[in-house]
């Protein structure tokens, strides 16, 4: 065997080897953006609704619902998942989190407060199915 015949037999292993290694990292790459994408498409899931059940404004009219996410935002912002035009409300009156589990509300400092079932809430509180949250003149009823 001539050292050229060496030589190239080495240069395509070494090839072989290296495209081998790209391969299996371009698997790896591809098998975590699947479980990515699996997350992401699993928190853009609704969970649930939120009802109007009564408004003391036109728009959204009563019987509007919105799918419940993960972490909803509710107030007068564009910027919140339930924009409620409301001169009650805040720009970001209260926040719908779901953790461990469950679904906590939780007021973000709203000038008028945030009512659960007619209750002025303090604080964050556990909702479940049929609660109502009160959010300046609008009333939403938890669907799960």
């Amino acid at each position: 065997m001539t050292p050229e015949l060496i030589l190239l037999i080495f240069r395509v292993l070494s090839g072989l080897l290296l495209l081998g290694f790209l391969g299996g990292l371009a698997w790896l790459i591809y098998r975590d953006m699947q479980v990515t994408a699996a997350a992401l498409a699993e928190q853009e899931r609704p969970y649930g609704r939120l009802r109007i059940i009564a408004n003391e404004v036109e728009h959204p009219a009563v019987n509007t619902s919105y799918p419940l996410l993960p972490i909803t935002s509710i107030g007068r912002a564009a910027s919140n998942h339930i924009v409620l035009p409301d001169g009650f409300a805040s720009a970001e009156h209260a926040l719908i989190i779901r953790r461990e589990g469950n679904w906590w509300l939780e007021d973000r400092g709203s000038r008028n407060g945030t009512l659960l079932n007619d209750v002025q809430l303090v604080g964050t509180a556990v909702i479940s199915a049929g609660d109502v949250i009160g959010v300046g003149g609008t009333l939403l009823k938890l669907e799960l």
